[in-house]
Order: structure tokens, then sequence, then C-alpha cells
């Protein structure tokens, strides 16, 4: 009865996203910024899942099924650069080791040596640092490193370590202060080198998908997984990232098929959730 309901809703959702899905708010040009970006009720809420993060059927099943898009598009962004030297990927928000162990095998598949790739995870919270690290197969243990740290601390203790392509993927919607975690989310990025970020939209389409269906009808998310205060809109976004000197070459909205868990590129959606690919100015 839920699934019949909740499938109704998004019949609903994807007829009124056809009329209004070009339609974005300006951007908001009064961002709070601050040193700290650091939320702990946010690190906490998802260390409280860290027991059933690599479960396939657990509360994360969706954010484990994302990596079936957005592995390969953030990989896309190194393919045309491997010439032998070691290409390096960081992933902010790495939680327990969804998106940087599916990098690291996607690469592994590709026949990518140790010497080629490097991807390193950053993550405040030490339990899902744990899970990362003794979830990782043996033959990826020399592409992936996993540190608890946050990204303000992190770049500041090492300036020099600028990545090929910096990754914040269903994140920034959990931190304080978005422009201040994006400026050094960006100055981890060498000049030329790729930013990618995936987010859920700020609108009444995100609102009725992500929080209404998907937490309380369906219960695909864990209530409270999503705040919609903390959304951000996509122009807001843009914004942010052309502040750091940073080109927009692509932006992508994402649906999310609960009954076959699975993610679908789909730009009627970049209402309800998008992904963007910049480029940091040399």
């Amino acid at each position: 009865m839920k699934i019949a309901m909740g499938l109704q809703i998004l019949q609903i959702i994807v007829s009124i996203s056809f009329s209004f899905a070009a339609n974005f708010t300006e951007p908001n040009k009064t961002l709070e910024t601050t040193v700290s970006t650091l939320n702990p009720e946010e690190v906490e809420k998802f260390g409280k899942l860290s027991a059933e993060w690599w479960s396939p059927s657990g509360p994360l099943r969706s954010l484990h099924a994302m990596n079936s898009i957005r592995v390969p598009y953030i990989a896309s962004t190194l393919n045309c650069l491997r010439d032998g030297r070691k290409r390096r990927i960081l992933d902010i928000g790495s939680g327990g080791g969804f998106l940087s162990e599916g990098l690291a095998e996607h690469f592994q598949n590709l026949g990518w040596s140790d010497t080629e790739i490097e991807i390193v995870g950053l993550e405040p919270n030490s339990e899902l640092v744990n899970i990362a690290r003794s979830h990782l197969p043996e033959n990826l243990k020399g592409k992936v490193n996993y540190f608890v740290d946050t990204v303000e601390n992190y770049v500041v203790r090492n300036p020099n370590q600028n990545f090929d392509t910096v990754v914040m993927s269903e994140v920034i919607e959990h931190v304080d202060n978005p422009a201040e975690f994006l400026k050094y989310a960006v100055r981890a990025a060498k000049p030329g080198g790729s930013i990618y970020l995936s987010t859920p939209g700020k609108s009444v389409f995100s609102w009725m998908t992500l929080i209404l269906l998907m937490e309380h009808v369906l219960r695909i998310f864990p209530v409270g997984t999503h705040n919609y205060d903390k959304l951000i809109d996509l122009n807001d976004t843009l914004a942010m990232l052309r502040e750091n000197k940073c080109e927009i070459r692509e932006v992508r909205g994402s649906l999310y098929n609960p009954l076959l868990n699975v993610w679908h590129w789909n730009d009627l959606f970049i209402p309800v959730a998008y992904a963007v690919h910049a480029v940091k100015s040399n």
C-alpha cells in the first residue's frame, strides 16, 4: 500500500517537474563564512548508522547504489589524464567508504596500478573511518587512504597537496557554513583540477520526493536524513563555485527508483537532486 501511494506521489512530482524544472531561485549572496564547518549533530547522526553501513538492505542502500552513476562519471574526469603519473582524488566526507572504495575498484578493473591512482578519504567520524578501513579489500589498500579529519584542517596542514579531482558527494547539505566548506574544498584541487559535487536541490520537488516520499512514506531513508533548511539551491551552489574561480562544465539531474534500488541521470530532476562538474581556474 505504501509503495502504491509512493508511486502515485512520484507520478505527480514528475508531471509537475516537466513544467517547472527550469525555474530556480535567485542566488543567496549572504552566506555566512567561518573557519569551522563541522556540524556535530550531523556527524553523530551518520555515526549511528555505522553498524549497518554496508548492509545491502540497510538504510544506506540508496547511497551505495548511487555508485553506479557517480563512480564512472567522476572517473571520466581522469581517464584522459592517464600518462603513468599518479593521479589523486580527494573524497570529502567519505563516511564508511562507499565512494572511495567504489572508485578504487573501478580503476583497479581498468588496470590502473597503485602508482597511477591514489584516493584520499576524509571523514570526521572515527567510527566510520574504522568501518571503511576494515571493509577495504586487500587488493585495494594500495590505492586508498582514510583519515579522520575535516577538509579545512587537512588543507591547512597540507597546503601543497593538490588533487586532480576533489569530490563532495552528498555532503555539503550536512555541513555548517557551506560557502566556507566549498572554499577549502576548492583549495585542495590543483589549478585545472576537477570539482565534483552532488547534493539534493532545494525546491518543493526535493521536499516532496526526498523528505515526504522517501523518508516519511516509503521509509527508504531514515527519517531526519535531510534537513530542508540545510539544502542548497543549484544557483547558490553555482555562485559559490564561481566565487572560488571555478568554471562550470556540466550540471546533471538524478533520479532514484526505490523499487529497483537504481539511480539514473535525468535532467528533469535537477530541482530534486543535482550533480555539478566544475574546473578550478589555472
